[in-house]
């Protein structure tokens, strides 16, 4: 009897246990398993003329581009405005050199000294998907030029004579240096309905991208490079990268330093002229911040004679030709090409690979082909550095 009565209360337990799985319960019920989600937050949109992140950029930039014609003299210094520029263009005029500032994630309240346009201009600016276009006037073959331009698409005429409002006459300076601009009235004045901003020109760097390049080496630390020919070292399969602690170009009128500060993490501007030896050479702003971007790009360019007067020289920036990128300190060697006014300039190195920028403000130096353009060494540098400012 007692093995009859194991055997039936073991068939119960049983029993019982396998109708508790079938019914997927037990008698003590065990915690589920944590499970755990990742989620990576979507990149922050950017600026489209210098790849900073901003979650505003879509919004706040929703306008067009506006690129302001700038005196570049020795009488200009210091400009007012200069360190918002997102892109400014370096260009040779009559002895002397002229920008070209291009503003769109910054709107400082007032730029200047604006000056007169030239032949150059409406194949720099057309790229910029059909920018305002600040200037102060020209003699009468240019002014057709930017009224053509005009027609063409390529930029919207907002010299002074198209939006008097929004220029005035600087006081404490004299004529024909004290001609200023304000930008968000000339927007107000003269940005077409509807257009907002414009497409990114530039290629850079993603923040989760290393930016360590294979490079050349090299015995030398200064050295000459003639119309961007490579120093004499042996040119290594991969891209043509060299330390670049800074570098020097004559406009023969102008003498252009840049010299990387890594502090501040750009190229600090150095101009000797007429009137600021070199003590006095740090290119300033007139609150005495030193113009500093985070990219310098060399590209060589032809020059011809402006067909409205033989005198002054017009950049070819339509076609191709030789180019060094300065960032991060050093230099990649390549070209650059630009198919139609319209494009922006494709910049790619020996080995045919894009050059990526480091995100942030971008100067573009214009030297004449075959111009010398001479990398200088770590003490070279130091030299400039002890003239830096603000």
């Amino acid at each position: 009897m007692r093995r009859r009565f194991l055997f039936v209360v073991l068939s119960v337990v049983l029993g019982m246990s396998l109708l508790a799985a079938a019914c997927g319960s037990s008698s003590k019920s065990e915690p589920p398993e944590e499970t755990t989600t990742t989620t990576t937050a979507p990149p922050l949109p950017t600026w489209p003329l210098t790849g900073l992140p901003d979650a505003k950029a879509p919004t706040d930039g929703n306008h067009p581009a506006i690129s302001v014609k700038m005196d570049n003299s020795s009488d200009a210094r210091p400009q007012v405005g200069i360190n918002e520029a997102d892109i400014v263009y370096e260009l040779l005029v009559e002895g002397i050199t002229r920008f070209v500032l291009v503003f769109h994630s910054k709107l400082p309240s007032d730029i200047g000294p604006v000056r007169s346009a030239r032949s150059s201009d409406p194949n720099i600016v057309g790229q910029f998907s059909r920018p305002l276009f600040a200037w102060s006037g020209g003699n009468n073959g240019v002014v057709g030029e930017i009224a053509a331009a005009d027609r063409a698409g390529l930029l919207t005429n907002a010299g002074v004579d198209a939006a008097t409002a929004a220029y005035y006459r600087e006081s404490s300076r004299y004529a024909p240096h004290n001609l200023f601009l304000r930008l968000t009235e000339l927007l107000q004045i003269k940005a077409p309905a509807g257009q907002g901003a414009p497409t990114p020109v530039f290629s850079y760097v993603k923040e989760s991208t290393s930016t360590t390049t294979t490079s050349t080496t090299s015995s030398t630390t200064t050295s000459t490079i003639a119309g961007a020919v490579a120093p004499s070292t042996t040119v290594a399969p991969q891209s043509f990268i060299l330390p670049a602690p800074a570098m020097t170009i004559d406009f023969q009128g102008a003498k252009v330093d840049y010299a990387w500060d890594a502090t501040r993490g750009g190229w600090r501007r150095f101009q000797v002229d007429g009137k600021h030896p070199r003590p006095e050479s740090a290119t300033v702003d007139a609150a005495g911040v030193q113009v500093a971007p985070a990219n310098v790009i060399v590209m060589f360019v032809d020059y011809g004679a402006s067909p409205s007067d033989n005198r002054s020289p017009m950049a070819i920036t339509v076609g191709n030709g030789p180019v060094w990128v300065f960032s991060g300190g050093k230099v990649t060697v390549g070209t650059w090409s630009r198919a139609k006014a319209t494009d922006p300039p494709t910049l790619v190195d020996n080995i045919g690979k894009p050059i990526l920028l480091t995100p942030g403000r971008t100067w573009v130096e214009l030297p004449r082909k075959g111009q010398d353009v001479a990398l200088l060494d770590q003490a070279q540098a130091d030299a400039l550095l002890a003239f830096k400012k603000g």
